[in-house]
């Protein structure tokens, strides 16, 4: 197995992220982060690859506190990740689910709003009574993942999973956050939505300087959406680098025994 490649960002750009040493056993004593440690500079578009179980979501979760660590420690913008800092760090973290995370009862534009939960009071989320201002960004961002105004009373039901996805995309943005964690946000999606979503989700995050931590598990899609691959494999990092690094005999101890096409990877 392949010894991880260091990116040597570090001297170049402050780091947005930063992870060191993270650990998480669970109760059963299953392993699924064991000592990974790597820093994101602001900006970057990171994909996390790797198989089902290999640790990519355990690490997404444990950044946005919903997934305690057994050892280690995670940093936002220099800010440590701790229980007394945990809410004012979520402030700055968006996430942009797998299975949308939507609420059917609720149209576009009520969803899309929902992202301002941990800006908000409680009373308005409640009522659902948000201010105009919020009320208008959350239309223009609706316009800008690519749904009309007719969109926007629409129920959840109505849309397709490609549409659902960008109501996710709009809401993850509403309130400019620093950094978008993407928990496989392609896996339910056919290939051709698949790269609509990924362009979307990338072209916004360009646009804002917003750093971006997407898991993936779909080889095509990493190498031509990542600025940068850091692959893992059963809770360890082996392999951190630009796509155009990532070798065949790397992607076979990533994927082993998957039968995975690499046609696209560098001998």
């Amino acid at each position: 197995m392949s010894a991880p490649l260091s990116m040597g960002a570090e001297g170049q750009h402050r780091a947005m992220l930063s992870f060191n040493r993270v650990s998480k056993q669970f109760a059963h004593g299953v392993k699924a982060l064991d000592g990974v440690t790597f820093d994101v500079p602001r900006g970057e578009f990171c994909v996390i690859l790797g198989p089902s179980g290999s640790g990519k979501s355990t690490l997404l979760r444990a950044l946005n506190g919903l997934t305690p660590l057994s050892s280690g420690r995670i940093a936002v913008d220099g800010a440590e990740l701790k229980p007394k800092s945990l809410r004012s760090v979520q402030r700055r973290v968006a996430m942009v689910h797998q299975q949308f995370n939507l609420v059917e009862r609720l149209d576009v534009a009520q969803n899309v709003m929902s992202g301002a939960v941990a800006d908000a009071a409680f009373w308005r989320v409640l009522l659902k009574w948000y201010p105009k201002s919020l009320r208008e960004r959350a239309c223009d961002l609706i316009a800008r993942v690519g749904l009309d105004e007719l969109h926007l009373t629409r129920r959840m039901g109505e849309l397709s999973g490609g549409q659902q996805q960008r109501v996710g995309i709009a809401r993850a943005f509403l309130l400019d956050p620093d950094v978008i964690l993407a928990d496989e946000p392609v896996a339910s999606l056919d290939p051709a939505t698949s790269r609509d979503v990924l362009t979307l989700l990338r072209d916004a995050a360009r646009e804002r300087g917003t750093t971006v931590l997407c898991s993936l598990h779909q080889l095509d899609l990493a190498l031509d959406f990542a600025d940068r691959i850091i692959a893992m494999r059963s809770g360890s990092i082996v392999f951190d680098g630009r796509p155009d690094a990532l070798d065949r005999s790397t992607v076979a101890s990533i994927y082993e025994g998957s039968g995975l096409e690499q046609s696209r990877v560098a001998a």
